[in-house]
């Protein structure tokens, strides 16, 4: 019954935000932040009663579940602070809504509680940076379709509500470098506090985010230092995101799936 709660708030808050921005109405946008910021309450009573208990466990889904109730906060904030990225918002919530309602029955499975503080701050700074992470890819993927219709000159039609070019370009590496900052926190944590990768079957995993680490690296090098942009840029990005998804979600859908296995 929560999750369908969650879902109506966070397709409410989509709704008077993509409003907001086709009629430029100033009380749309505040209703569409107002219930965006009700959808992350419900959500996160919803995360907190699943996971709470010393036998409190993650499954694919709550994974997936617990990224997004950090993209929709990244998303309210953004459409808080920067109105002009209420439509990358609104798109980012309504997706966060149909997964956290997805995800309902799929939760207790893991046990992620098994260790202490070291155990989670990794699991904390592999989320926030998954998070941020996904929300760079997305600004990408929004950054590339406005540029492909303004080359062929066609009318925008619903990416007139996106912002500039390079508005998304400046919040697309703004992301990238907060979640690599984040990803390098998790990366280091990970090594120093967890013990017997074999034994815990995340070998594959730990490869797997280094090589996107390194991606993501090779993308801010060639930034700061070349001037990357374009579609050279998203490339990069994307890139990095499928890694990182195969490392956090692939992984594990082959473990449980396939091998009947488990983190941990």
């Amino acid at each position: 019954m929560l999750s369908i709660v969650v879902l109506a708030c966070y397709l409410a808050s989509a709704a008077w935000l993509a409003s907001g921005v086709r009629r430029a109405a100033a009380g749309a946008h505040v209703a569409g932040v107002g219930m965006g910021l009700l959808g992350l309450s419900f959500h996160g009573a919803k995360l907190w009663q699943d996971l709470s208990g010393t036998d409190a466990r993650l499954s694919v889904g709550g994974t997936a579940s617990l990224i997004w109730w950090v993209i929709a906060l990244v998303a309210v904030i953004a459409a808080m602070r920067r109105p002009r990225f209420s439509a990358i918002s609104a798109m980012l919530l309504a997706i966060a809504g149909i997964i956290a309602t997805v995800a309902d029955d799929t939760v207790r499975e893991l046990a992620v509680s098994r260790g202490g503080w070291e155990l989670t701050a990794h699991v904390v700074l592999s989320t926030l940076a998954y998070a941020l992470l996904t929300v760079g890819a997305a600004l990408a993927v929004a950054q590339a379709a406005l540029d492909r219709r303004l080359r062929v000159r066609k009318p925008l039609g619903l990416l007139a509500a996106l912002p500039s070019i390079e508005s998304l370009e400046s919040g697309m590496f703004q992301a990238i470098a907060a979640g690599f900052a984040l990803l390098s926190l998790a990366l280091f944590s990970g090594f120093v506090f967890v013990d017997n990768f074999l034994a815990q079957h995340l070998v594959h995993k730990a490869v797997l985010s280094c090589l996107a680490w390194i991606v993501f690296a090779v993308l801010l090098a060639g930034r700061w230092y070349l001037g990357w942009r374009g579609r050279t840029a998203l490339r990069w990005t994307l890139g990095g995101f499928v890694l990182l998804g195969l490392a956090y979600f692939g992984t594990k859908l082959v473990l449980e799936g396939i091998l009947g296995r488990h983190w941990g």
